[in-house]
């Protein structure tokens, strides 16, 4: 999205927990961080962390910082507030990295390891185009070649290969694998025009976008743009060239069948977007039951908003305090979105 709007397609710590911040190389439980002034803009900029709940955070951490050039932000055990915003045990407790592509402040990556709750994959042996939760996440990529090779030796594995195709008047390569426990990651590579505006990209970029298979796009929007406030700033109908393409889907049933892909975002100033898809010739499950926390995959996307407490009256929600770090003490409430999306708006109040 971004610039050029949508120039691609998606297709406490016990013993356990110092183990995995010692492997993912974390010198300390809590690294210092100091939050950004962009962290004070208004919730219709978008969200601006995609919150990952997985069983073992280290292999992302190694993942992210030498595959991606991505870093560290900081790093904590969750306080007891957070098991209020998520209905989680009183005992349970949950272990936190947030990460960014480097010299970006949007777009991060919180992984969450959570011990002393019942957990299930969100989308468990998912197709690219089954509805529920979060589908993808978008990142654009210098060179998609040694990010597939780096990520095939780590055991990702996509619904097809990499598809070079145009849309939104642009050329590109796509591709989108799946982690080994169960996150769907879409890189896209631009060929042509070159790419401009991005000088942060030196491998993977930020999580530019969230893509969410939908069962009624028009509900969708009308959250996105009327409950929100995000306008529409991309639209297309394709998923690939004429057969191959980066949702796997056959490649027959691809050159016919109708797709509706619809970008929301606040402009090129804005925060990470959100890209409705909706093909409804090619149903199947639908996850969004499961699509919350603590279950494993992308269980919320979590935005800032200045006025917290005037954005929950306006969608009927309740606010609560919690600490979330880097960013301290913070108001916060979740509502969920059509597909079962759930987003988390937070205020910093420290």
């Amino acid at each position: 999205m971004e610039d050029e709007h949508f120039d691609r397609r998606f297709g406490g710590m016990g013993a356990t927990g110092r183990r995995w911040f010692l492997r993912a190389g974390l010198a300390s439980p809590l690294a210092a961080f100091a939050p950004t002034p962009a962290w004070a803009a208004p919730l219709v900029n978008g969200w601006r962390e995609a919150i990952i709940i997985t069983p073992d955070p280290a292999p992302w951490v190694e993942t992210l910082t030498r595959i991606g050039g991505w870093e560290v932000l900081a790093s904590a055990a969750a306080d007891d507030s957070l098991n209020r915003l998520w209905s989680l045990p009183g005992d349970a407790r949950a272990q936190q990295i947030l990460m960014h592509n480097a010299g970006t402040s949007k777009g991060y990556l919180r992984l969450v390891c959570v011990a002393g709750a019942a957990q299930t994959q969100i989308r468990p042996d998912d197709q690219a185009w089954e509805t529920g939760g979060v589908s993808a996440l978008d990142l654009r990529v210098v060179d998609i070649d040694t990010t597939r090779a780096a990520l095939h030796a780590r055991g990702w594995r996509a619904p097809s290969d990499p598809v070079r195709y145009h849309a939104y008047n642009v050329e590109v390569i796509q591709w989108a694998p799946v982690s080994p426990d169960g996150v769907r990651l879409s890189f896209i590579q631009r060929i042509a025009p070159p790419l401009s505006g991005w000088p942060e990209l030196k491998r993977w970029s930020r999580a530019a976008n969230a893509a969410i298979v939908t069962k009624d796009i028009a509900a969708g929007a009308a959250f996105f743009t009327t409950g929100l406030g995000l306008p529409m700033a991309g639209h297309t109908n394709t998923v690939g060239g004429n057969g191959p393409n980066v949702m796997g889907l056959p490649w027959a049933l691809a050159r016919s069948l109708p797709v509706d892909i619809r970008g929301f975002a606040a402009g090129p100033a804005g925060d990470s977007a959100v890209e409705l898809i909706s093909m409804p010739g090619a149903a199947g499950r639908d996850f969004a039951a499961a699509a919350r926390p603590p279950n494993f995959g992308i269980a919320a996307l979590r935005g800032v908003s200045a006025d917290v407490r005037g954005l929950a009256a306006a969608m009927g929600a309740s606010v609560m305090a919690i600490e979330i770090p880097p960013h301290g003490p913070c108001l916060g409430f979740t509502i969920t979105a059509p597909d079962g999306v759930r987003l988390e708006i937070i205020q910093p109040i420290g």
